[in-house]
C-alpha cells in the first residue's frame, strides 16, 4: 500500500505546502559556510522533492521559488559589502533583490519540470529524469553573458577529497546529479513507486555512475614533474578604495617592498606571484613591463606573475602577465568570463550614465585566447577571479598543457564575509576535474592551494599581509573530464529531450 500524506492535512492551511521547500532551503544552507556539513546536501532537498511529488505544476514552481528565497539570499548576501557602500540603499536593495529572485526562478522551474512528470507510466524513467533536470537547469544557469555560478549544489562536497574524484570524470556536473539521483530514489522508494525491477534499475545505474566516479580516477595516469616550483605568493591586503584610485604607484609600491622580504629571506624562490589588477599598464604609449618590476626580477633572477589592467588601443583587460628572466616577449592572457553588470554589460554607458559612479561599470573587453606561461620549463596558467567558477573555462589550460592553475583575485570587496570561503572553495572542484593544482592568490585573502585530487594543502587569514613561500608539487593527473569537457549535461539533456514526451504524453494517475 501507497504512503500519501497531504501536505494540507499536515498544515491545515491553503499556503501550507509552501513551508516543506521553505525548510529545505534553510537546511541546505548548513553545507555552505562557515557552518561546511557538506553531507546535509544528500539529504537537504527531500522536503523539496516530497512537495513537488503532491502538489500542481504551478504550487511546485512557487515551491522551487520558495526553497530558493532563503538559500539564494544567504549565498550571495556577501554582495551587500560591495552594493551598498557604492550605490543608494535604493538601488543596492533592487540590485539584491533582483538577483535572489533570478536565482531562485531557476528553482523554481527544476520544481515544476519535476511536477510535470510525477505521473508517468515508468517511475524509473522518471527518477532519472528528476536528477537530470536539475543538472539541466544548473547548467543553463552557468551560460550567456548572465552566468553566476555562486551557491552551486556541487561545491558543498569540496572538502571531501574521495568524492572528488567524481569531478575528474563527469566534472563538476557529476556532484549534483548523484545528490540529487540518491534523494530521489530515497524518496520514491519510501512512496513505494519504485518497486523490484525498477528499483534494482535505477540504483544499478546510481551504484554505476557512482563507482565509475571513484574507480575510473585511479585508473587515470599521474604524471610528476622534477622538484617542486618554489614560489612566494604576495598577499598585501589593499583597501578597496585604494584599488580602484587611478594613481597606483601606492599599490606597487607596497607590493615590491613585500615582494623584496620574500625574496630576500629565501633566494630560491623561483616564482612570485601577485593578485589581481595590481599594476596599470598602458600598451597605447609602450609594450613594456614598469621598469621597477624589471629591476627586482632582473636583481632577485625571479619570474614574476601579476594581474594588470591593460590599455590596449580603446579597450581595457582584466589581465595576467609574465616578467620572465629569461624571455623579453610580454605573454599576457586576458580575462574572458567578466562579471556581469560589474565588468561587462552591453550598454556600459548607459549603466554609467543612470548610477553617476565615480568608478565604471561595464566597461571591459572580454579576451580571446588561451595563454600558457613558462617558468624555468615549466607550463603554467592562470584565471582571473570570478572565472574559476568556471570549469569548462579552466580545463582548456590543463588541455594545452598547463601543470599548475592560479587564480589571481581580488575579495577584498568583501570584507570578511562568507563571499571568500564560496570563492576559494571553487579551487578545489577545479583542480579536481583538470588534475592539476590550483593556487589562488588573494589580495586580502583567501590565498589557498589545492593539490592534483582537489586537497587543500594550505590556506590564509582574511584581512591579513602575508606573505607565503611553499614548494607547489607539479604533480598532474590526466582526466576525462579535461579530455571532452561538459559531455555529461549533454548527455543529460539528450536523455530528456528524448525522454520528456514519454514522461508527458504517456502517464498514469496511478503511479509516481
Amino acid at each position: 500500500m501507497k504512503a500519501k500524506v497531504s501536505l494540507k492535512n499536515i498544515t491545515g492551511k491553503k499556503y501550507g505546502y509552501l513551508l516543506a521547500p521553505f525548510l529545505s532551503g534553510i537546511i541546505i544552507i548548513s553545507a555552505h559556510p562557515p557552518f561546511e556539513q557538506g553531507y546535509m546536501a544528500w539529504v537537504a532537498l527531500l522536503p523539496l522533492l516530497w512537495t513537488c511529488l503532491q502538489v500542481s505544476p504551478r504550487q511546485a514552481f512557487w515551491a522551487g521559488f520558495i526553497f530558493g528565497l532563503p538559500f539564494n539570499l544567504y549565498v550571495n548576501l556577501y554582495l551587500a559589502n560591495v552594493l551598498y557602500p557604492y550605490l543608494s540603499d535604493l538601488l543596492a536593495t533592487i540590485a539584491m533583490t533582483a538577483l535572489v529572485v533570478y536565482t531562485s526562478l531557476f528553482y523554481g522551474v527544476f520544481a515544476l519540470a519535476t511536477a510535470l512528470i510525477k505521473n508517468a507510466a515508468k517511475p524509473w524513467l522518471a527518477a532519472l529524469a528528476v536528477p537530470s533536470i536539475w543538472l539541466v537547469v544548473e547548467y543553463l544557469r552557468s551560460l550567456s553573458f548572465l552566468a553566476y555560478n555562486v551557491g552551486y549544489l556541487g561545491y558543498t562536497q569540496w572538502q571531501y577529497p574521495v568524492l572528488l574524484n567524481i569531478a575528474s570524470v563527469y566534472g563538476y556536473w557529476g556532484l549534483p546529479f548523484l545528490i540529487v539521483f540518491f534523494q530521489t530514489i530515497i524518496l520514491l522508494s519510501y512512496r513505494q513507486e519504485l518497486r523490484k525491477k525498477s528499483l534494482f534499475t535505477v540504483a544499478s545505474v546510481f551504484v554505476f555512475l557512482l563507482a565509475a566516479g571513484l574507480i575510473v580516477p585511479v585508473l587515470q595516469p599521474v604524471a610528476s614533474e622534477r622538484s617542486p616550483l618554489r614560489v612566494a605568493l604576495i598577499q598585501g591586503n589593499i583597501a578597496p578604495e585604494l584599488v580602484i584610485d587611478r594613481n597606483r604607484h601606492e599599490i606597487v609600491d607596497h607590493y615590491l617592498d613585500l615582494t623584496r622580504a620574500a625574496l630576500t629571506s629565501d633566494p630560491a624562490v623561483e616564482m612570485v606571484v601577485w593578485p589581481e589588477t595590481v599594476v596599470h599598464l598602458d600598451f597605447r604609449v609602450e609594450e613594456k613591463h614598469p621598469p621597477n618590476l624589471a629591476r627586482l626580477a632582473a636583481e632577485h633572477e625571479v619570474d614574476l606573475l601579476y594581474g594588470a589592467r591593460i590599455r590596449r588601443e580603446d579597450n581595457l583587460y582584466n589581465s595576467i602577465t609574465l616578467l620572465s628572466k629569461n624571455q623579453e616577449a610580454i605573454p599576457v592572457y586576458n580575462k574572458q568570463r567578466l562579471v556581469p553588470f560589474v565588468e561587462f554589460f552591453p550598454a556600459e554607458q548607459l549603466l554609467n550614465q543612470i548610477l553617476q559612479l565615480d568608478l565604471l561599470l561595464g566597461s571591459y573587453t572580454a579576451g580571446d585566447d588561451i595563454t600558457i606561461f613558462e617558468v624555468d620549463g615549466i607550463k603554467v596558467s592562470g584565471v582571473v577571479c570570478f572565472e574559476s567558477y568556471f570549469g569548462d573555462h579552466m580545463r582548456l589550460f590543463a588541455k594545452q598543457g598547463s601543470r599548475h592553475q592560479f587564480v589571481v583575485t581580488n575579495d577584498a570587496w568583501f570584507e570578511e564575509s562568507i563571499g571568500l570561503e564560496q570563492h576559494a572553495q571553487v579551487a578545489a572542484i577545479r583542480a579536481a576535474e583538470t588534475g592539476r593544482g590550483v593556487t589562488q592568490v588573494a589580495n586580502s585573502g583567501i590565498t589557498i592551494s589545492f593539490d592534483y585530487r582537489g586537497r587543500e594543502l594550505f590556506r590564509s587569514g582574511k584581512s591579513e599581509q602575508a606573505v607565503f613561500i611553499l614548494p607547489l608539487d607539479m604533480t598532474t593527473r590526466e582526466t576525462i573530464y579535461t579530455r571532452f569537457g561538459d559531455f555529461f549535461p549533454a548527455f543529460w539533456s539528450v536523455f530528456l529531450i528524448i525522454t520528456v514526451p514519454v514522461l508527458l504524453f504517456k502517464t498514469s494517475r496511478g503511479s509516481f
